[in-house]
């Protein structure tokens, strides 16, 4: 199905620190070229498991909604992908922020979020209609109806030493009592948090800004600083970042799409070709 990218990652998941210490670069000799392998090697990993490292939202078109008139799951099947779902083409989905489609008289309508259910736990993720209700029946032309959602693994934070706030753009909804953790790549988190630490929200005071406690019901932690490197909220698998060094250094050192072998053979370098896949359409 077509998926949009509306706003794209604000960081990438490697920060160009790591980048140079694991090719062992001086800071400021390649910059430039290290951040685009960097971007190169993300969209590559990306390409071919399409799931989302760091933030991003997109737009699901969709026809028609799938199977309608029928309702539920049938009864004995621990798990089912119901003909009735909506499966999301981009994990792990953060949030589902809305449902629309066209009515019979073109106008666009919302569906109400009490209507449908979203399994977040399963990959692709499914939204159904709730028991007893059906999709709506959406005017009958291509690009009818379409899922807005965000998806990642991790989301850049901004941390203020005056207000002792986090702020995030594109995650889940926040409230009092949820447990988050922070991850960081090329430096270290705002002091004093602690990567791979569970932190309560003891008040969310905006729209994405929130502050943090070790247990709730604890005074707000004092933020001093504003970390170095790129700190997150939720974490990228290590292994993806492991595979993604190791790219970069690839794309550093074979800097075109194929190598010339010591013994005059011309090898090809066959991921150099798959930072096409996200804009193949046959």
């Amino acid at each position: 199905m077509p998926l949009q990218l509306l706003t794209p990652p604000a960081a990438e998941p490697l920060h160009l620190n790591d980048a140079i210490a694991h090719i062992k670069q001086d800071a400021g000799i390649d910059d430039a070229h290290i951040l685009a392998t960097i971007v190169a090697a993300r969209k590559s990993v990306e390409n071919r498991t399409w799931r989302q490292l760091v933030s991003a939202r997109y737009r699901q078109v969709l026809d028609s909604f799938p199977g309608m008139g029928e309702f539920g799951t049938r009864w004995g099947y621990p798990f089912m992908l119901p003909s009735n779902a909506i499966l999301m083409d981009r994990a792990p989905v953060l949030h589902v922020e809305s449902i629309q489609y066209l009515a019979m008289d073109g106008s666009t309508q919302t569906m109400p979020a009490a209507d449908y259910t979203v399994d977040y736990a399963c990959e692709p993720c499914r939204i159904t209609p709730l028991f007893g209700k059906i999709w709506p029946i959406p005017l009958p032309q291509i690009g009818a109806a379409w899922v807005t959602f965000s998806a990642g693994f991790a989301s850049p934070i901004v941390a203020d030493p005056v207000a002792d706030t986090v702020s995030v753009k594109i995650w889940r909804p926040l409230a009092v009592g949820d447990v988050v953790q922070f991850s960081n790549s090329g430096g270290i988190p705002p002091a004093p948090l602690q990567i791979n630490t569970d932190y309560t929200l003891v008040s969310v005071l905006a729209d994405g800004v929130f502050q943090v406690a070790l247990a709730a019901g604890a005074a707000a932690i004092d933020i001093t600083d504003r970390g170095i490197g790129q700190s997150f909220i939720g974490e990228v698998p290590g292994d993806i970042l492991a595979w993604i060094r190791m790219r970069v250094g690839s794309l550093d050192v074979f800097r075109e799409e194929a190598i010339a072998m010591s013994r005059g053979k011309i090898e090809n370098l066959p991921f150099v070709d798959s930072l096409f896949d996200s804009y193949t359409t046959w």
